[in-house]
């Protein structure tokens, strides 16, 4: 299967329950709105990617309410409930399209929440929006890094390795750029004044079975499934409670990237 198609196979089939379960989501997109409030003119042309079911969409339209906004997502299913979140705005154009492709534009901002994580081809991507951008325009993001879900990632080893299991099942958040790769793709790409930051943020679960749930609810899965057998997901579960149980919870790990850059 083509990565782009199970990544919006995934998040269409969520779209009715994303916005149950994207708390860390929100706010990510409430802090990236929060570093680009004082860089834009009064009335902006910008461009979001992965606009998803609208949160952030409908939080730039607050803002800055003069903007021209192009808000784009991969599959139909999510822009049409983002469309339906914000109503009929005049300023607000909908595409569906690949965030990785080229753009025309002269944007003052091009913004883009939790999104980049899944590119398949970011340095060229950045060079296509360093392009679509006006002269001072400014790119910022918020992306995923690979230490998210770390308790997952190591708890689905312990129990591949018990169960000898010959092909162990990847966790995506696994091949997710470091911070400093992406720093190295913007220099590369062109934009300069480049400041960036890196969070870990912790969540907490009742249990692993209530995680992969949100998650699943979420779309946040492997793109690229593979057959997930009971026994292994019993010997994951039992390996997760028994490493990181503490205080009635589990925790779950979030390495958000945030990143400012100007052309």
């Amino acid at each position: 299967m083509d990565i782009k198609q199970g990544i919006r196979r995934n998040f269409a089939r969520r779209a009715a329950s994303y916005d149950r379960h994207a708390g860390v989501q929100r706010l990510m997109a409430r802090n990236l709105l929060s570093q680009v409030q004082e860089v834009l003119p009064p009335s902006p042309r910008i461009l979001e990617i992965g606009c998803g079911t609208g949160y952030l969409t409908a939080l730039l339209r607050q803002v800055y309410p003069q903007a021209q906004l192009v808000a784009l997502d991969l599959d139909p299913a999510l822009i049409d409930q983002a469309r339906c979140r914000l109503g009929p705005d005049p300023k607000v154009s909908w595409l569906v399209a690949d965030g990785e492709a080229f753009f025309r534009g002269g944007f003052d901002l091009i913004i883009s929440n939790a999104t980049f994580q899944w590119f398949t081809h970011p340095g060229a991507a950045l060079e296509s929006q360093a392009q679509a951008l006006a002269p001072g325009g400014c790119l910022a993001f918020s992306t995923l890094g690979p230490r998210t879900f770390k308790e997952l990632d190591a708890s689905l080893v312990e129990a591949a390795q018990a169960l000898n299991v010959p092909r162990m099942p990847e966790i995506p958040a696994r091949s997710f750029n470091t911070l400093k790769k992406w720093e190295a793709l913007l220099e590369q790409a062109g934009f300069s004044r480049v400041q960036s930051a890196r969070e870990i943020l912790e969540a907490h679960f009742a249990n692993v079975p209530e995680f992969l749930k949100a998650l699943k609810a979420l779309g946040a899965t492997n793109p690229r499934p593979r057959a997930f057998s009971p026994r292994l997901l019993n010997a994951l579960i039992r390996a997760y409670e028994s490493r990181f149980r503490q205080n009635g919870s589990i925790p779950v790990t979030y390495e958000i990237i945030w990143t400012l850059a100007r052309k």
